[in-house]
């Protein structure tokens, strides 16, 4: 199961640079190690999203069925949305916005907010490559939100370029302040969750890095910003 697990995390490395080819390939693998009904119901939705990706999309439907009857027997919202998105990814193109809406009601419903975002993005694309920008941007905007607020960089990379592409001018990285540039990269991460009010230990298990580290970074942020409190440093940024 923990080796199953791993590899699920890399297919959604793969499946957040792009690499639809790599995540089928560990997908595959891990169909077949762990727990075959968890691991098959947890990989299905990136099994799906890959391989419509590469054109692949017999493995997918077979999975979807053991997702969907998992989801029909718990009726949780949040697998009820994923099922949905999944059948608005291999649906024509006439009957995928209706699938999308679908998936995002009972996303309303549910509490996974990153995976929300992750369908408003998929819906985006797909209303932008059906010239419909102005309605495009729309969910891309959303996605966008969720992704920076998640430090998910990867992520927030594919929404800007979406919106890009539906025609509107967007900067290349988040919203920093010139203070906010004074900083690295998980610096700025740092920074930015505390000022929203989180604690070192929060910040630490949001980005998997122990509290000493954070105290460590935080420090340095305090010198580089010349502030001396938690207080003076949500004044300074965004």
């Amino acid at each position: 199961m923990a080796e199953a697990l791993g590899t699920l995390a890399l297919a959604h490395l793969d499946v957040a640079a792009n690499r639809h080819a790599d995540a089928v390939n560990r997908l595959r693998v891990v169909a077949r190690t762990g727990d075959p009904l968890v691991v098959r119901v947890m990989a299905t939705p990136l099994l799906v999203e890959s391989t419509v990706r590469t054109g692949e999309v017999a493995q997918a439907r077979d999975a979807l069925v053991v997702l969907e009857r998992w989801a029909d027997s718990t009726r949780d919202p949040d697998r009820l949305a994923l099922a949905a998105r999944c059948h608005a990814l291999l649906a024509a193109p006439d009957e995928a916005g209706e699938r999308f809406a679908q998936a995002l009601e009972l996303h309303r419903q549910g509490s996974c907010a990153f995976e929300t975002a992750r369908t408003r993005l998929l819906y985006g694309g797909m209303l932008r490559r059906s010239r419909r920008p102005g309605a495009a941007r729309e969910h891309l905007h959303g996605a966008l939100e969720t992704f920076e607020r998640y430090g998910a960089r990867l992520w927030s990379a594919h929404a800007r370029a979406e919106l890009r592409a539906a025609g509107e001018s967007v900067r290349p990285s988040g919203s920093r302040s010139e203070a906010g540039r004074l900083l690295t990269a998980q610096q700025f991460q740092i920074a930015t969750l505390v000022a929203e009010g989180a604690t070192n230990r929060e910040v630490a298990a949001r980005l998997f890095i122990s509290p000493r580290t954070v105290e460590h970074h935080l420090r340095n942020i305090f010198a580089r910003l010349g502030v001396r409190s938690r207080v003076e440093l949500a004044r300074l940024l965004p």
